[in-house]
């Protein structure tokens, strides 16, 4: 069964409770952000055609994957397991960096119970085995199944005293087969190590996002992303660096990042090509699937505890500014979810989450 038409049940369960919804301090009459480039293009992107398919927000809240809608209600909700790798993994004193064991098809939601399990979640509360990974103290593995449920890439992390080896394959979903080992690469002890973490499919490539593997304090970002063939690691694009640091989360219609140098978010299509410069001194990297939309989160940390998130056009225009919570990605056009809450656009209204959770994806999940 489809997972849009599975959850109609837990809907129409959860429609009796209304979420806890206020209204931003301020809206649209916030100032502008930026100015798009007299000399840069809109990105050519279409929003979705309508039909029956849901867009859902997943949370990992209190040890459970939540499927959470646009109006704020839990559509899906499943018990998931921590893998047992070692917190000091790396070893000298530095913590092994991992994202959440979650990927969505165009059908399905996917998550790694614990260290080896790839299970799927059959809504309301059920789930479903599916294949495994590797997995262990020593050794965790990303994934990302491909938008029609076929394929499976796999990005493994193996730690050791004298290194870490990072290898990716990809395979059929269910029973390991037509299984390729498309690349892997040896870093040793002490040495900056970066991991390809599987991220999602953009037709036949694959979406990889390039992360620290060993930091000493929390990385918020990325260094890179990288789309690559899925059957050779050919890589055919590459969005951030150093310089223009990118956003979290790829979406449908590209990756944004932001140069402090020269003060621009520059927007670009998932084939690397540059779509839309924006004028502004706020890193907005979180683009909306349908390439209209950005957004950007601040506080939280040290010196800025006050948290708050800046939705807003591609062009800079309609600035909606939303304190008291840090928006990380978006739901669909016109829904950010937070850790804690979803915001809608371009009303600013903030409906409240029953508790707080981290971010890991959207559905569906094609790129």
């Amino acid at each position: 069964m489809r997972l849009a038409s599975a959850l109609v049940t837990g809907l129409i369960a959860l429609s009796c409770g209304q979420p806890n919804t206020t209204q931003a301090t301020t809206a649209a009459s916030a100032p502008r952000v930026g100015t798009i480039s007299a000399a840069t293009a809109m990105p050519n992107s279409s929003p979705p055609s309508a039909g029956t398919t849901l867009a859902y927000g997943l949370l990992i809240a209190s040890g459970r994957l939540e499927l959470i809608t646009p109006d704020a209600r839990i559509a899906g909700s499943v018990s998931m397991a921590d893998p047992s790798l070692e917190a000091q993994a790396c070893g000298n004193g530095m913590g092994a960096w991992t994202l959440p064991g979650v990927s969505a098809s165009n059908d399905h939601v996917y998550f790694r119970d614990g260290d080896t399990r790839i299970r799927m979640v059959v809504p309301p509360a059920s789930v479903a085995d599916v294949t495994t990974v590797p997995g262990g103290s020593a050794v965790i593995s990303g994934f990302s199944v491909s938008p029609d449920d076929r394929r499976i890439a796999v990005s493994v992390e193996r730690f050791s005293a004298s290194g870490i080896n990072d290898r990716l394959y990809v395979e059929d979903l269910r029973g390991h087969t037509h299984h390729v080992d498309i690349y892997s690469t040896t870093t040793a002890a002490g040495k900056v190590t970066r991991m390809l973490w599987p991220m999602g499919w953009h037709g036949s490539e694959l979406v990889l996002a390039v992360w620290a593997a060993c930091t000493y304090e929390l990385v918020p970002y990325p260094n890179a992303w990288h789309v690559a063939d899925a059957t050779t690691a050919v890589r055919r694009a590459s969005i951030g660096d150093a310089n223009c640091i990118p956003g979290d989360w790829a979406s449908p219609a590209g990756v944004a990042c932001f140069s402090t140098s020269s003060q621009q978010v520059r927007v670009y299509d998932l084939s690397g090509t540059l779509k839309a410069t924006l004028q502004t001194d706020t890193g907005a990297t979180e683009l909306s699937p349908d390439g209209t939309l950005l957004l950007a989160s601040t506080g939280g940390g040290i010196g800025n505890p006050s948290p708050s998130s800046s939705l807003l056009r591609v062009d800079g225009s309609g600035v909606v500014k939303v304190d008291g919570t840090m928006a990380c990605l978006w739901i669909d056009g016109q829904h950010a979810l937070s850790p804690d809450a979803v915001i809608t656009y371009p009303s600013g209204a903030v409906a409240h989450l029953a508790q707080t959770g981290q971010c890991a994806g959207r559905f569906p999940g094609a790129l």
